[in-house]
């Protein structure tokens, strides 16, 4: 039984995997991972589990999940990076590409073996490209549409924070709708735009795929996003595990 975890900005998440089946997952905040007792509290019991695989692109708590999974499972856990991902990188500095962006790659290419974009709708939405062969292409980087949301009502003096949501119009009538409208309707249109201009500079098909928080949200209005993929982090932990025994 191989734990998968995948330590974000805002949460963690984790899975169990049998023979890369995923038969249990959960998420917590990251802040609680901040206290090593809060820590093990939060992960899941330890029965069966015979190795750990972590991507973490948190560096201040590498060490207490290292310590949790040596104090809850008896193991050394799996980190991973650009060497134990085994995966082609098409990018200028290797050291600069995220674990967790390394993972959706990894887990698009072993399940659709062919090239693809990922949009990960996570605290940062990142688009990821698997060219033809395989490679890592690299990508781009916005702010995520909740820190958007958060970002725009702590930075002025008059706009409130509003829940993420389809608006019932895109010409708001009150200050939450026109927020509404901005962020949900921009955030799609800003996706569509990048997958468009990224599939015309790659010059092939590709299979545009999503994750993260709000995918389903995004993704029912978006007219490039073929699928919502909800644990595909977490899938490509697992693969990258595999890679390594």
């Amino acid at each position: 039984m191989l734990l998968a975890i995948d330590i974000g900005n805002t949460s963690v998440a984790f899975g169990l995997f049998e023979g890369g089946t995923l038969r249990q997952n959960g998420h917590f905040e990251t802040k609680r991972a901040r206290d090593l007792e809060e820590l093990e509290a939060s992960l899941p019991d330890s029965k069966g589990v015979d190795a750990v695989a972590i991507s973490n692109v948190v560096p201040a708590l590498t060490q207490n999940f290292f310590e949790a999974s040596r104090n809850l499972y008896n193991q050394k856990p799996l980190w991973v990076n650009v060497e134990t991902a085994k995966i082609p990188l098409r990018v200028d500095d290797p050291r600069e590409v995220g674990a967790d962006r390394l993972c959706n790659a990894v887990a698009a290419w072993e399940k659709f073996k062919r090239a693809a974009i990922i949009v990960d709708f996570g605290t940062a939405t990142t688009l990821d490209i698997v060219t033809a062969k395989g490679e890592y292409g690299g990508g781009a980087i916005c702010p995520g549409l909740e820190m958007a949301g958060k970002n725009l009502a702590e930075g002025t003096a008059q706009l409130p924070k509003v829940k993420i949501e389809k608006p019932k119009r895109v010409v708001g009538r009150n200050t939450v709708e026109c927020i509404q409208a901005g962020l949900y309707h921009g955030y799609i249109g800003m996706i569509d735009h990048l997958v468009r201009l990224s599939i015309k500079e790659e010059g092939c098909p590709m299979k545009v795929v999503a994750t993260g928080g709000l995918a389903d949200l995004l993704a029912k209005e978006s007219k490039t996003i073929e699928a919502v993929e909800p644990f595909l982090t977490l899938e490509g932990v697992c693969y990258i595990w595999k890679r390594n025994l």
